[in-house]
């Protein structure tokens, strides 16, 4: 059975892309791909890189973790550094390729501006983010002596990421359909 891991570090060619499938030239064939329950997909052009597959990677954070709510219930000293050690810290789990501001802009309900009304406020809704990262969220909280709380059932899922070069594919899986000559 072809499976699209087997080409982890292997050169490859874009030759086609649609939103359900990919057409990669690999050794002089041609093979398709398909995205089975795809998530996101970053395709742009027909071009020639590596192809790297992962089942771990920082843009799979947000697809195989459920996402919990945080509140702030308390006032801070350093509003300043409390806002840079959360960007600090989603950066690192991001590795910059998500912005930080998604987590709190994003399926929230409030604009980066409400989240800083709540820091000074301290009380109100401070972003959406996957269990992990507010598990770091939340020993920042405790450096800063601030209270918060948070919802939402701590799941797990299963996605896969082709990324060649900067364009990304992220599905439950990637299906091998034919081969073209």
């Amino acid at each position: 059975m072809i499976n699209i891991k087997n080409f982890h570090n292997q050169i490859v060619e874009i030759k086609e892309f649609q939103t359900s499938y990919v057409i990669l030239k690999i050794e002089n064939k041609l093979l398709r791909f398909d995205f089975k329950k795809k998530k996101e997909a970053y395709l742009k052009q027909k071009e020639i890189g590596i192809l790297g597959f992962y089942e771990n990677h920082p843009l799979l954070i947000n697809y195989n973790e459920s996402f919990h709510e945080v509140f702030i219930n308390s006032k801070l000293e350093d509003t300043e550094m409390f806002i840079e050690d959360i960007k600090n810290i989603i950066n690192e789990m991001t590795e910059g390729w998500k912005d930080w501001k998604d987590y709190i802009e994003f399926n929230t309900g409030i604009n980066y501006q409400t989240f800083l009304q709540n820091i000074y406020k301290g009380s109100g809704k401070l972003l959406n983010a996957p269990f992990s990262m507010v598990a770091k969220i939340e020993t920042i909280c405790e450096k800063h002596n601030v209270k918060v709380s948070y919802f939402g059932e701590k799941r797990i899922y299963k996605n896969q990421l082709v990324l060649i070069n900067n364009q990304f594919i992220i599905a439950e899986e990637f299906s091998y359909k034919s081969i073209y000559m």
